[in-house]
């Protein structure tokens, strides 16, 4: 019976480091810099939590989540614009991000597919991002180049990433990088008004 128990004990031991582990490997995914934007939007209602209150950074970010992102940036998460939509073929109006994608179309945020999809749970890239926040700020017919370095260019001199940013382009980026990506982003727009000088 004792070593009974001294082998439930040890089970019990080893789940828990294994837990721990597992707990740390999501943790270091995600640096302190995405950890403190995730929360700083957290706190501004940007990006909202998981049932269980976790923002889950460490996760690969989707399509929909960031058309609701920007939604939530601009203002209008409640709001019915009165622009013609668009029917993506891919996207159903019981759809939890109907809404999001919707107005994130009509504002020119983000686009669909030529065949009419949009993708709403298929990843994005690290260029579609940083293109996405250089439109945001304004600077879309300021680009010039081929894409994605343009994009890549423009977002460096704006400041929505690093200058000496290398990040492949093609990376699929992560809630936290993207919760990175569109706090700077918040910041410059913040210097751009003269509110942060």
């Amino acid at each position: 019976m004792i070593m009974k128990k001294g082998r439930i004990v040890l089970l019990v031991a080893v789940c828990m480091l294994l837990a721990v582990a597992g707990l740390r490997i999501d943790v270091e995914a995600t640096t302190d810099d995405e950890y403190y934007s995730g929360n700083q939007l957290k706190q501004l209602g940007i990006l909202k939590g998981y049932p269980d209150g976790t923002l889950k950074l460490e996760k690969p970010i989707m399509r929909s989540e960031v058309a609701t992102i920007m939604v939530r940036i601009r203002g209008y998460e409640d709001a019915d614009i009165d622009m013609e939509g668009k029917e993506f073929t891919d996207v159903e109006e019981d759809y939890w991000a109907y809404g999001y994608i919707q107005n994130a179309y009509k504002l020119e945020i983000i686009q669909g597919y030529p065949d009419s999809s949009f993708k709403p749970a298929n990843n994005i890239s690290y260029a579609e991002v940083v293109a996405i926040m250089v439109n945001t700020l304004g600077y879309k017919d300021k680009i010039i180049g081929k894409w994605p370095e343009n994009y890549i260019n423009m977002g460096k001199e704006l400041g929505v990433i690093p200058e000496d940013s290398d990040e492949d382009p093609a990376k699929i980026i992560t809630r936290g990088e993207m919760a990175l990506i569109v706090w700077d982003t918040l910041l410059v727009k913040l210097e751009d008004t003269g509110i942060l000088q």
